[in-house]
């Protein structure tokens, strides 16, 4: 069950893989600030749904920040209208009835002053500033030349980056013991199709990527064996236990991990043969970055009529779809789904 933390060949891929783990350690430090803090942490349990004392939600306020400072490190990096970065998140936070624009750039003061429209304690406002700053992306050594190119590979442009900054929080602020479920999920696509994703597991340290574009892949995995075990994920949102029953019929093992990114890694690491997802509850932030590096493997994420999802700017869900690595497990999946 491979992950590896190399790094690619060519300086854009081997960018978004530099930034990721300033990304995944800033995720890191920001919830070891929130777990040392007992107030902050029973801030952060409470879900946006259930409060109307009006504290901030930390959820989302890591959302927001992460995302924040990831834009800033490709603003700082490629030329103006290079790359579109987008999320789940519009990079405001809701204080009252108004709303704070979170902009990160190189000025410390610029981000203290902005938390503090935010939070009252100076302490929490301080150490996160300090997180901030310690991890806004240093510059990637590579001359411009080489940009563009990776193994004869040019990349289009502009980039249109979905960033997705911590999936899976929620099972571990509902009490999952480990983080390892928790990822950091980016992936940029071009004309409606994934080119590049880049996974991080900022618990575990892993890292995997891959690139698919202009008839050539390249990634830092080996192609996952045939699974003898022939297991599938999926979520426990559906019929979770009549599915069980099903497949268990055609000799499949179902389990339904956490996290949309957590179950596609599943299937990029080789731990599953695919990811059954019969309804519509993941979203392209969720998808873009894993399915990009699915097709680098060879797989593919596909809906149930084979069309294989596609990307824009859209903020609604995905259909229901399956991820898959052979065409073998497509297909008698699909006889499951279609009953």
């Amino acid at each position: 069950h491979h992950c590896s933390s190399g790094v690619s060949t060519f300086t854009k891929t081997r960018y978004f893989c530099h930034v990721e783990p300033k990304i995944h350690s800033l995720t890191r430090g920001y919830f070891s600030v929130i777990r040392d803090d007992v107030d902050l942490f029973e801030l952060l349990v409470a879900s946006k749904g259930n409060r109307d004392d009006g504290e901030p939600d930390f959820k989302t306020l890591a959302d927001v920040l992460i995302q924040s400072v990831f834009r800033a490190a490709l603003n700082r990096k490629f030329p103006v209208g290079y790359v579109n970065v987008y999320g789940e998140e519009d990079g405001t936070f809701p204080v009252g009835s108004g709303k704070v624009t979170i902009e990160i750039n190189d000025d410390p003061d610029h981000t203290r002053d902005t938390l503090r429209k935010i939070l009252s304690a100076n302490h929490i406002v301080e150490k996160l500033t300090r997180l901030i700053h310690e991890n806004v992306a240093e510059e990637v050594s590579g001359s411009e030349g080489e940009v563009d190119e990776c193994q004869g590979i040019a990349l289009p442009h502009p980039l249109d980056i979905w960033i997705d900054p911590i999936d899976a929080t929620k099972s571990y602020i509902q009490g999952e013991p480990s983080l390892d479920c928790v990822t950091v999920l980016v992936g940029v696509h071009y004309q409606g199709q994934p080119i590049l994703g880049v996974m991080t597991y900022p618990f575990i340290k892993c890292q995997v990527w891959g690139l698919c574009y202009d008839g050539r892949s390249l990634n830092n995995l080996p192609k996952p064996s045939p699974d003898k075990k022939r297991h599938v994920v999926m979520s426990t949102r559906s019929d979770f236990d009549g599915t069980v029953k099903v497949f268990g019929e055609l000799g499949y093992s179902v389990s339904a991990p956490s996290g949309a990114g957590n179950k596609l890694g599943h299937v990029i690491r080789g731990l599953a043969v695919a990811y059954y997802c019969p309804l519509a509850s993941t979203f392209q932030w969720d998808t873009c970055g894993p399915h990009a590096i699915l097709r680098s493997l060879g797989g593919d994420i596909v809906t149930f009529d084979k069309t294989p999802l596609s990307y824009d700017h859209s903020m609604g869900p995905n259909p229901a779809f399956i991820a898959y690595m052979t065409e073998a497990h497509l297909d008698s999946i699909l006889k499951i789904a279609k009953g």
